[in-house]
């Protein structure tokens, strides 16, 4: 805006002669600024209410539905052991409850360590020595669903390792003040379970002198050297498992069964010698065999000196003696140990390659058909191959102990071959190799009396379990102390010795609030609705301008502008709609099973005109209710009705929320004035402010025009004035003036 500076020749006040001039123009803009500003409240005011119709009108929706009155409770004849909730779809009755066991988190308490180890502690501080010559020690850290291989050195202080630990998967803490590591795994149940071992000699020793080799680790290290069919041992020059010398020995007795056989030709007296001459052929070729098969030899000396006949033995026997040649007989010594080595080398390289080339086939592009069937076709051959490797019995046996004790799992719910194909493919053949190899060979050398792992800083283990219940006879189970069966949900609190029992039965108190619930938000919409409706008039208060707001206080312009507020929606005639429409919907009566049957039938009901309080008319107000003065001495009867015969309550409650919902939902339906979901003309209004906008900008400018052309000739007169003066002056002058 220029600075104008007018008057000066004249002395006159321009500034208050052209506002003057133009004061007919300013009134028409303030006029439709006022009007928009008018507007613009009243659809604040819409919007707020609408958004509380629409809010009504979706908890009506969802009224219409049984579902929505599938209210029950469930108790628990001992609470201290148990308890329960039930929805919609739990069953009424009672039912047998027992609880076996409780979920459990898995944990590990280390071994307690020197007072004078804190976090900043180096691993050399504790004996860990590692370096170029001794290399770095290896552990693993195994999760459900991971498996974290850790190197150690002897810088790596307490926190670093901590660190580690918690990179793995688990929760981990190492306590100052009890010189302890405590580690636990991030979920409860057996699902959540996790191990610490060592992957070589190195950290097998890190772990004793951290505290952390548990009893639970010893215990699983040991059992391994108790399978069988894992460790090799060695009988003479035959290395071997237990149903390998089972084998061998069925195979000796089938050639001393074939050599007696062919004796009895050759010393038969009807045999003819042809006969007798291919016997004899027969036999020469069997003991060449036996005699060059070392094994025999070493089992022959066995059982010679423990006086056994092969030949008399059972297939069920002979199993037995190899199972006790193995255990009591056979040794674990350095060529076992290589035998074992290989054997493990080659179910990993088999199992491994087959996984990789799944993983492969799987990774392969599909963006065309062709790229598709060929995807297809690599998917199937190489689950051919992982099938072909699994199917041969030692890769197998090797394959489930390292899953068991060494792999994690894809996916929570992975079934089948196919469940560790992420761990097969993603892991080095050879480093996974001499970690299980490592394993076994301690084991072994355990079982042998060669190692001791008796330590007095053993960590102790409590392994996650998951909680397990038995309803109604069938076991349910579940990571954590929560079990959902059909709707009912146990919190299991302490296992039981004896059942206990839980019943389930339709929650009264939860329809009756349900009900009240719903009155209570219809009786405040309602009642805002009524107060908009019959609000005070305020015909003689308009926006004020900003030239009028000066002259005003901020509480008498607040109080001012309230005053219009509260007077926008006054007998508007789509809010009385909105209102009528909706009392003739809670007025209805409605049929169930040939009766008819409305709010009053149950003791709902208004207080009318002239009882209610102002403007609260049209609120309905439960007999009964302790909580309403008004009503609250009178006989309860709709939680007695919702008691002996809550299928007709609510079939009622459905149709008449079914008639609401319409009613809302037909004025809230979109038309060329409005949008869809909208009880007010927001089209209408909205082009209404637009063309207010546009009025306020013409007039504006008018204004504007208008000065500047009044200022125009006022500057010209005053220039004129200036002239007069100056000419005057020069005379006077001349004069001797």
């Amino acid at each position: 805006m220029p600075i104008r500076l007018s008057g000066l020749a004249s002395g006159l006040d321009t500034e208050a002669i052209v506002g003057a001039l133009v004061s007919a123009y300013s009134y028409k803009k303030d006029k439709y600024v006022k009007a928009q500003t008018k507007l613009s409240w009243k659809q604040d005011a819409w919007k707020t209410l609408n958004s509380k119709v629409y809010s009504l009108y979706t908890s009506v929706g969802q009224m219409r539905y049984s579902s929505n009155y599938s209210v029950k409770k469930a108790t628990v004849s001992d609470s201290t052991k148990a308890t329960a909730t039930a929805s919609g779809t739990a069953i009424n009755g009672t039912q047998s409850l027992k609880i076996n066991s409780l979920a459990r988190t898995a944990y590990v308490t280390g071994g307690e360590l020197d007072s004078s180890v804190t976090g900043s502690t180096t691993l050399s501080s504790l004996g860990i020595k590692t370096g170029d010559a001794t290399g770095n020690a290896k552990i693993s850290v195994r999760t459900g669903t991971s498996v974290t291989n850790i190197e150690l050195d002897s810088t790596m202080t307490i926190n670093q390792f901590v660190a580690k630990l918690k990179e793995a998967g688990v929760e981990a803490n190492f306590d100052e003040n009890n010189h302890r590591f405590f580690i636990s795994s991030k979920t409860s149940g057996k699902a959540g379970d996790f191990s610490i071992s060592a992957s070589n000699t190195l950290g097998l020793t890190s772990l004793i002198k951290m505290g952390l080799l548990s009893d639970s680790e010893i215990n699983s290290i040991k059992s391994t050297a108790s399978g069988s069919e894992l460790v090799k041992k060695q009988y003479g020059s035959f290395v071997g498992t237990a149903s390998g010398f089972a084998s061998m020995l069925s195979s000796m007795k089938s050639y001393k069964e074939k050599i007696s056989a062919a004796d009895e030709i050759i010393n038969s007296d009807t045999a003819t010698e042809e006969e007798k001459a291919a016997a004899q052929e027969e036999k020469e070729t069997l003991e060449n065999e036996y005699a060059t098969e070392s094994s025999f030899k070493y089992l022959d000396e066995y059982l010679d000196e423990k006086g056994i006949d092969i030949t008399t033995y059972t297939d069920e026997q002979i199993a037995e003696l190899g199972e006790t040649i193995y255990t009591d007989e056979a040794e674990y010594t350095e060529s076992a140990a290589q035998a074992t080595k290989e054997e493990i080398t080659t179910a990993i390289n088999a199992i491994r390659d087959a996984n990789v080339n799944l993983a492969k086939a799987n990774a392969m592009s599909e963006d065309t058909d062709e790229e598709k069937a060929a995807k297809e076709a690599a998917i199937a051959e190489a689950k051919a191959e992982v099938d072909a490797a699994w199917s041969n019995e030692t890769y197998a046996k090797w394959g489930e102990y390292i899953q068991e004790n060494f792999g994690a799992k894809d996916s929570e719910d992975a079934t089948g071959n196919y469940n560790y194909t992420k761990f097969w493919s993603q892991s080095d053949n050879l480093e996974l190799a001499n970690t299980v190899f490592y394993r076994v060979d301690l084991a072994a050398n355990i079982a042998s009396d060669n190692v001791d792992l008796t330590t007095s800083n053993t960590a102790k283990k409590v392994d996650g379990v998951d909680a397990e219940i038995e309803l109604n006879g069938v076991t349910y189970t579940n990571n954590t102390n929560s079990i959902t069966v059909n709707g009912l949900t146990i919190e299991a609190q302490a296992v039981t010795t004896d059942e206990i029992t839980v019943n389930v039965s339709n929650d009264t108190d939860a329809l009756y609030d349900k009900v009240k619930d719903f009155l209570s938000s219809y009786n405040t919409l309602m009642n805002e609705m009524q107060s908009l409706y019959n609000a005070d008039s305020a015909k003689d208060y308009e926006p004020l301008t900003d030239d009028e707001k000066a002259e005003m206080s901020e509480t008498e312009i607040e109080k001012w502008e309230q005053k219009i507020k509260d007077s926008l929606l006054r007998r508007d005639t789509q809010l009385s709609g909105i209102i009528s429409a909706m009392t003739m919907s809670m007025m209805s009566t409605y049929e169930v099973n040939g009766k008819t049957y409305a709010w009053s039938t149950f003791g709902v009901h208004t207080l009318g005109t002239l009882n209610a309080e102002k403007n609260e008319g049209y609120a309905y107000h439960i007999d009964g209710d302790s909580e309403d003065s008004y009503t609250s001495g009178n006989e309860e009867k709709l939680r007695a009705a919702l008691a002996e015969d809550p299928d007709t309550v609510i079939e009622f409650l459905k149709q008449m929320t079914t008639g609401l919902y319409k009613s809302l939902d037909d004025k809230m339906k979109s038309t060329a004035v409005k949008s869809v979901y909208t009880v007010y003309n927001d089209k209408e209004m909205a082009s209404e402010y637009s063309e207010y906008s546009s009025l306020i900008k013409t007039w504006t400018e008018r204004v504007q025009d208008m000065e500047d052309a009044y200022y125009k000739k006022f500057s010209a007169m005053e220039k004129a004035l200036a002239t007069l003066q100056g000419n005057s002056s020069s005379i006077s002058s001349l004069l001797g003036g």
